[in-house]
């Protein structure tokens, strides 16, 4: 492919695929602006390696895939410098302290509550803006274990390798973030109950 070509077909994948690239980046990263530089970032590789590309995927799938190797390599420098800047492997204040007593059975006052009651046509929007606020809530190291497993389906393994993580570390922050989580979307959400 001429030069010219290559950048045609480059130009018409940007503009296909860059706001779908930026909704994905958006609901993965904390920061905007974080999130659009991402966005920018795989785009230049994706442009630097497009001599690779060799059509077996859709350009969809490919900058995606793209996208998704940046965000972890983004999951990989939260996780190290927020380790890096607080000296420690997790956090001081543990949640499952808060929510269980030393039997390991619930504290009355943090025992789960009845199911939440939602008027039908709103209960994913205020779930959704809940669990977006909570997630932004979680320390980085937390919320970059929590996103990779359950936003991106990644295995534990590989998260594990990524964040630099041994087996116990990475399920005692993935517990701590859930049991964080919970109580915040059900602080978010009490208004809410009848």
């Amino acid at each position: 492919m001429d030069e010219t070509a290559r950048r045609r077909t480059f130009e018409e994948w940007v503009k296909a695929h860059t706001a779908d690239l930026l909704r994905f980046s958006r609901n993965r990263v904390k920061d905007p602006d974080d999130a659009e530089e991402l966005v920018q970032v795989a785009l230049v590789s994706a442009w630097e390696t497009l001599d690779r590309f060799q059509g077996e995927s859709s350009p969809r799938t490919w900058l995606f895939a793209i996208l998704k190797h940046k965000l972890l390599d983004h999951y990989r420098k939260s996780y190290r410098d927020a380790a890096r800047l607080s000296g420690r492997e997790s956090d001081p204040d543990d949640p499952a302290e808060q929510f269980f007593n030393q039997e390991g059975h619930w504290n009355n006052e943090q025992a789960p509550h009845d199911i939440m009651i939602f008027r039908q046509d709103d209960q994913s929007e205020k779930l959704d803006r809940a669990l977006r606020h909570c997630l932004d809530a979680l320390p980085e190291r937390w919320r970059a274990a929590v996103e990779m497993k359950y936003l991106q389906d990644m295995e534990g393994a590989r998260i594990q390798e990524a964040l630099g993580l041994s087996e116990a570390n990475y399920w005692q922050q993935v517990h701590r973030a859930k049991l964080k989580l919970r109580a915040c979307i059900e602080q978010r959400l009490k208004p809410i109950r009848e």
